[in-house]
């Protein structure tokens, strides 16, 4: 009897032990159901931009619309490039003026919207055939002007 009562007394403890041990060891967190992860860009690849760009020579800007257009001017004027460019939000373009097909003159032009109108210009001191082309930020030609001084 005494046996049997240690026996008890050691199954009672023991198992009292196991319950004390199971609700001392933390519960395992709860797995969270993975998320869709975006796909990496490749810094290497060029971005697709559909940009655009019409050019006019003129004697002027005004509200942002070239005035007195022409194809030629004379020695002495002013002439301006004007540019409206579409699909090149946040880029830059350069206008590449040249006389008789050399550089003389660049222009940066940021480009601050989707449909954006910029323009630079130039006094014109000398002769000769002149075209500006509007460069985009890949070094595209997105148009072309060209006028002649007399």
């Amino acid at each position: 009897m005494f046996k049997c009562l240690v026996i008890a007394m050691l199954l009672t403890s023991a198992s009292a032990g196991v319950v004390a041990a199971q609700q001392t060891q933390p519960t395992p967190p709860a797995k969270v159901p993975a998320r869709p992860r975006p796909m990496p860009v490749d810094p290497v690849a060029p971005a697709t931009v559909s940009a655009a760009a019409e050019i006019k020579a003129a004697k002027g800007v005004e509200k942002r619309e070239p005035v007195e257009e022409g194809t030629t001017f004379a020695v002495g004027d002013t002439v301006y490039a004007w540019t409206r460019v579409t699909g090149a939000t946040g880029t830059k373009v350069t206008h590449v003026w040249k006389r008789d097909g050399k550089e003389t003159w660049k222009a940066y032009l940021k480009i601050g919207s989707n449909r954006w109108t910029t323009n630079s210009r130039r006094k014109m001191s000398k002769p000769g055939s002149w075209t500006v082309d509007v460069v985009g930020a890949d070094g595209t030609v997105l148009g072309s002007v060209a006028f002649t001084v007399q």
